[in-house]
């Protein structure tokens, strides 16, 4: 099977994909319409959009566990200090943004 991805931009993405996802199945696999065979193997091209996506998600992850490494070890020398106004602020926030506020009276 070979799947290819491509960046025209994201305004032409959806008039794109028809003409560049020029696939036709035949039995149980998947060839491309111009005739090109892989043979059976496996190929998958990413575009440079794709590439950029994940490498800002990889990034993204190195610093989250940085991140929560450093809380880590900061709660383990016993200085890790809660703002109670912050927290408080962020789940009022929170819960308003999501609409789960119920009322138990």
């Amino acid at each position: 099977m070979r799947i290819r991805l491509q960046n025209d931009g994201v305004a032409g993405a959806s008039t794109s994909a028809a003409s560049q996802t020029n696939l036709t199945q035949s039995g149980s696999s998947i060839t491309p319409a111009s005739g090109f065979n892989t043979g059976g193997a496996d190929q998958v091209e990413i575009s440079s959009l794709s590439e950029s996506i994940s490498s800002a998600s990889s990034a993204l992850g190195s610093q989250q566990a940085d991140r929560v490494s450093q809380l880590a070890a900061v709660y383990a020398k016993g200085q890790y200090q809660v703002d109670s106004v912050q927290l408080s602020h962020a789940l009022v926030s929170h819960a308003l943004a999501s609409g789960s506020v119920e009322n138990d009276a």
